[in-house]
Order: structure tokens, then C-alpha cells, then sequence
């Protein structure tokens, strides 16, 4: 007697199916996560160096940040509340929520600082602190007060291992706003979804963000400070790149040469091809200082040739540097518009 086939109920064929869809939504991630790595350019992947750093600073902030929400709840909802800092990461960075150009941005510039500042200094035991702790005891009191706000931000961020790390104070408002509702919302999940507190516990401390309090807007007030007191000279910036103060140095270029700290960065960070030598063109230094100073961030910007790279400074004009800087001085956002019918308009000819 043949039996007939026994019909499943519609729940476990239904439960089959979607455990299907999942494992094939898993693989097809995977394969094109894989594609999109195995094809990338070599010098547009992260180093291992710069992988860690940034991980290191993020799952930082993300329990820094929860850590902030937690004590701002009613005492019942706090011991709810607590989880594991990696897990936290984990469940953000698979729902979508840590995919921020702006926040990526941000980490990758603070690992490419520390990277170059301690590339800057090779084997030598010093670091930049004993030059910012010359400016925090300076005559001047401007350069003091600033030099000790930036020695405090500093300070504020290190981990409790003295790593460098990111504070909320650091990121832009819309990406700490992002952040801390993100990171609210995910340890509402822990407390059977108590919104209302969680969010009055984010809003409390987004009240106390200010722009101005960021480590690059604290450099920056140093480096005015040091050109209005006179000591934006060719010695001072040495002094800096010898000091591993790359963030410091490459503000005080960008503020030589009348452009945006963005900007600066930019051309500083990407210096090869001329990009870096156009930077000290715009900041109108002597060719003296260009070379010692290219000669030094070589290595570390991955400048190949000093003495190529010294070749590009004595091809730019002054008109050219002047056409530049006009440039970069425009919005963002306008450059980028421009860029792209630029590109367009090449592809159609």
C-alpha cells in the first residue's frame, strides 16, 4: 500500500521558508561584502593599523555614550539598561545605524592623526605634549587659555587604557544627535520599551553638546591665538611636525593659506602629486621650509620622493596657487555640484 505523502502545516512550511530567505539574504550579503573587498584598490583599503583604531574609538564612544543615557534614567530602569559595550556595537552596526559618512569620516581622520603623529615621530621617546606644554605656560594669554582647553579635550578623551579615544563633544550636532538617539533607542529594548525615558535621558544630554567644544574647533582657536600673538612662522610649524602635532600643523597650513580646515586636510592628508606642495604654495611658505618639511612627512604621507614631491612646489605659480585658493574658499557644496557636471559633461564628450 503506498502512502501519500503526509502535508506539512502551513506554520512549519512557512517557518522553513523564511529560514531560507534568511540564509540565502546571509549569503548574498556576505558574497557581495566579499566582491566589494577582494576588488577594492590596495591604497584605498584600511590598514590593519587604522581598522583597530577606529573600532578602538567607536565601541569607545558607543559605551561612553550609553554610559551617559544610563545614569540619566530612573533608578528602576538603569540595572535593565546595562549591556555589554561589543553587543551594543554589534546590534547598531546590524541594523544600518553606524553606516554615517560623516561619523566614518571622522573616525578614520583621528586614526590618519595618531597614525602620522606617531609615524611623525619615529623611534624618539617625546611626544607633542611638551610642546603644548610650553604654549599652556606661554606669556601670552590667549595662546595659554587655548593651549589648555586643547590639553584638557585631549585628556578628557583617553580611554581608561590612555588611549586616544572620541568623545560625543567631538562629533558634529547631527551626528551626536544621530548617535545618541541610535544608542537610546537600543537600550530601550533592553528595558521592555520604556521610550519615554530613554529619550528624555538622550535629549537631557544632546543639551549639552556644543560645537565649539570640539577637539578641531579647540585647535584651531589655538592655532589663531598662535598667528595673532606672531608665532605662525616656518620654526613653529617644524616644531609641530617634529612634535607629531599633525592635526595642529595642518590646521595652521589651512589657516596660512586662507582656506577651510577641511580643505586642508584634504590636500594634506592625499598629499602626493603635488597636492601637499600646492598646500604650502597657498600658505605662502619659502621654499626652505617646504623642503625640510616634506622631506619629514614623506615617509609618513607615503610621499614616495621628497625631492619629487619639492619639484611640484617649484612648478605651481603663483597664479595657480591664488586659482586654488578662490576654489576651495567656495561652499562645499557647491564644489561638489560643480565637480559632478564637470564629470558629466567629460563623459558625454
Amino acid at each position: 500500500m503506498v502512502m501519500a505523502p503526509r502535508n506539512r502545516p502551513d506554520a512549519e512550511n512557512a517557518q522553513d521558508a523564511s529560514a531560507d530567505g534568511l540564509r540565502v539574504r546571509g549569503e548574498s550579503q556576505r558574497l557581495a561584502a566579499a566582491v566589494q573587498d577582494f576588488l577594492l584598490d590596495p591604497a584605498q583599503r584600511l590598514t590593519e593599523q587604522e581598522r583597530a583604531l577606529m573600532n578602538a574609538m567607536l565601541h569607545g564612544l558607543v559605551e561612553r555614550l550609553a554610559d551617559e543615557i544610563r545614569v540619566r534614567l530612573p533608578a528602576q530602569l538603569s540595572p535593565q539598561s546595562e549591556c555589554d559595550p561589543a553587543e551594543l556595537v554589534l546590534e547598531l552596526g546590524r541594523g544600518g545605524l553606524l553606516a554615517k559618512p560623516a561619523l566614518i569620516a571622522l573616525l578614520l581622520r583621528r586614526a590618519d592623526l595618531l597614525r602620522l603623529g606617531q609615524a611623525a615621530l619615529g623611534t624618539r621617546a617625546r611626544d607633542g605634549s611638551s610642546l603644548l606644554q610650553g604654549w599652556v605656560g606661554d606669556e601670552a594669554p590667549d595662546v595659554a587659555a587655548a593651549a589648555m582647553a586643547v590639553a584638557l579635550s585631549r585628556g578628557a578623551a583617553r580611554d581608561r587604557f590612555g588611549r586616544p579615544g572620541l568623545e560625543l563633544a567631538d562629533c558634529p550636532a547631527e551626528i551626536a544627535v544621530e548617535l545618541a538617539y541610535d544608542v537610546a533607542a537600543a537600550l530601550a529594548r533592553r528595558c521592555g520599551g520604556r521610550d519615554e525615558e530613554l529619550v528624555a535621558a538622550a535629549v537631557d544630554l544632546l543639551a549639552r553638546h556644543d560645537e565649539g567644544q570640539r577637539l578641531d574647533a579647540l585647535e584651531a582657536r589655538l592655532v589663531r591665538a598662535l598667528q595673532e600673538a606672531k608665532r605662525l612662522d616656518p620654526t613653529t610649524l617644524l616644531a609641530m611636525a617634529g612634535a607629531g602635532e599633525v592635526g595642529l600643523l595642518c590646521e595652521a597650513l589651512a589657516r596660512l593659506a586662507g582656506i577651510p580646515g577641511e580643505s586642508g586636510w584634504t590636500l594634506f592628508v592625499d598629499g602626493r602629486d603635488g597636492r601637499l606642495a600646492l598646500l604650502l604654495r597657498m600658505a605662502e611658505q619659502p621654499r626652505a621650509m617646504a623642503a625640510a618639511l616634506l622631506a619629514r612627512l614623506a615617509a609618513p604621507l607615503g610621499l614616495g620622493d621628497p625631492v619629487a614631491e619639492l619639484d611640484w612646489f617649484d612648478r605651481i605659480g603663483e597664479a595657480e596657487a591664488r586659482a586654488a585658493r578662490n576654489r576651495l574658499r567656495l561652499p562645499p557644496a557647491y564644489q561638489q555640484a560643480a565637480a559632478a557636471l564637470e564629470g558629466h559633461a567629460r563623459g558625454r564628450a
